[in-house]
């Protein structure tokens, strides 16, 4: 991966298994951390994620659920069972005595605590069902007594609506190297990856056992420096701190082409995100016809322009330049005026939806200076083959021919520029709505506009989007689905 990613984004390596083995039996040998303290600190820092994260956080925990194996992995899921006051139910697949150490320590811990008796109404009851069957060694076909006990697990999540699957790990019946399936495999909602992601847990369809993944790193546990992906975890450190001399045109112009009849709110929703991403000025130009239309609607703060032609669009002044969201099908000479604007332009671009479409249509060479953002339609429109490869094979042989920044979105959405592959972890089913893509686009260009490079900007903008989705669908109360403008609030504090 790039020096410029591992230095300013908090991620997660991707690691086999062995490597993660090899890695903690070297910690354990230097007598850097025990096992027990090890245990002690994966748990500490699952019990900090059951209350910040916002899959956990807005919910009120009233019974907890552990399905618990004999090893290490079930230590983890009972200590941090032990630390709620609410009824905890253990589905052990042995008895305690054949517990490892580690586990049966953290048994005791569970006997020993106070169970609050409250009768009180909550809000948000939920029941945390914690997978601790198996850790990520796991190979072959799943035993008799595991096998059940995924199968029970998945009975209580299918019966239990407002319950909430916390794999540690990694989902019991997913093998870690290559994804295969064991046999029946749990259904995560959240999985919390402890040290490093491994790679089965990214192969194509295991996002829907994994679920949103939770990085846990491992300070204690030495691996490799480099990796051939990275999980991005954290927004933090996102753009530097502003003097406070600083001024709108310090913090970045955006340029948007957008909007037809009929698809107004797409460019409405993508301005109003650069907005909230923290651009300087947001300039939005559309079509004499749509003008009025999008003058009357979109925010205050963003200029609308009115052009005959999409050659009128200026380049000077700009530092980003966004095109496509609502854009429709344009004619002939719109679509040149178009491709003249993308080689006119030496700034970042951001092609999305139409933008993309139209590319396709056109077989447009692209520029490298682009950051394209299809959806697996549009990569199979972009790049045919793309319909018969893996999501990851698709994103290497695309670049390969065509180099820019590439962000493939998806449930698990792969953001890469050729250097190295960043697999978003954020965001979730509740984002399966129309919007959520030009809110995006807008995002990219904001923090492109402000000087992040390319593949930063589309890996931040993915990560910070799912991560207000997250925030958004707890604030509702965990809807099936919310809006994409219920993003835009929670956009400026998680970009902070």
């Amino acid at each position: 991966m790039t020096d410029s990613v591992h230095r300013n984004t908090e991620t997660m390596p991707v690691h086999s298994c062995a490597v993660i083995r090899a890695a903690e039996q070297a910690c354990f040998a230097a007598g850097g951390v025990t096992s027990d303290e090890l245990m002690d600190y994966v748990i500490e820092r699952l019990w900090q994620a059951v209350q910040t994260e916002p899959e956990f956080a807005a919910r009120t925990i009233t019974h907890v659920s552990v399905y618990a194996g004999k090893g290490n992995n079930a230590g983890d899921a009972i200590g941090l069972a032990a630390r709620f006051s609410c009824p905890v139910t253990l589905h052990a697949v042995c008895e305690p005595s054949a517990f490892s150490a580690e586990t049966r320590r953290q048994y005791e811990k569970l006997l020993n605590r106070e169970v609050s008796t409250s009768a009180s109404p909550v809000q948000n009851p939920c029941t945390l069902i914690i997978d601790g069957l198996l850790g990520s060694g796991v190979s072959g076909t799943l035993r008799p007594e595991y096998a059940a006990a995924v199968a029970e697990l998945n009975r209580e999540r299918a019966a239990t609506p407002g319950s909430l699957v916390l794999a540690i790990d990694i989902p019991t019946g997913l093998q870690a190297d290559t994804g295969e399936l064991l046999g029946e495999v749990v259904q995560a909602d959240v999985t919390a990856a402890i040290a490093c992601v491994k790679p089965g847990m990214l192969a194509d369809g295991a996002e829907n056992y994994v679920g949103r993944l939770l990085c846990i790193p491992l300070p204690q546990v030495v691996l490799p420096s480099e990796a051939e992906a990275v999980v991005q975890c954290s927004s933090s450190s996102a753009l530097p701190r502003r003097p406070y001399s600083f001024f709108k045109n310090k913090a970045g112009r955006v340029n948007i082409v957008a909007g037809s009849i009929g698809y107004v709110g797409a460019a409405q929703m993508c301005a109003e995100a650069a907005l909230a991403a923290g651009a300087g000025l947001v300039a939005l130009y559309c079509h004499e016809a749509v003008y009025p239309i999008l003058a009357a609607r979109v925010a205050p703060e963003v200029m609308v322009h009115p052009v005959r032609s999409y050659a009128e669009v200026p380049t000077d002044g700009a530092q980003a330049l966004l095109i496509g969201p609502g854009l429709g099908k344009p004619q002939a000479a719109e679509a040149r005026a178009l491709y003249s604007l993308l080689y006119r332009f030496s700034g970042p671009i951001v092609l999305d939806a139409d933008g993309l479409n139209t590319a396709a249509a056109l077989g447009w060479k692209l520029p490298p200076n682009c950051i394209l953002t299809p959806h697996p339609g549009e990569m199979r429109r972009l790049f045919p083959p793309s319909a018969h490869l893996l999501r990851a094979e698709t994103v290497q042989r695309f670049l390969a021919d065509t180099p820019c920044t590439l962000l493939y979105k998806g449930a698990r959405t792969i953001i890469s520029d050729g250097s190295c592959i960043i697999y978003n972890s954020t965001g979730g089913p509740y984002m399966a709505n129309g919007g959520q893509g030009d809110v995006l686009s807008g995002v990219i260009a904001a923090l492109a506009a402000q000087g992040l490079a390319p593949l930063r900007a589309a890996a931040l903008a993915a990560h910070a989007c799912g991560l207000a989705a997250a925030h958004a669908h707890a604030a509702a109360g965990y809807p099936t689905a919310i809006r994409a403008t219920q993003l835009l609030p929670f956009l400026p504090q998680i970009l902070r």
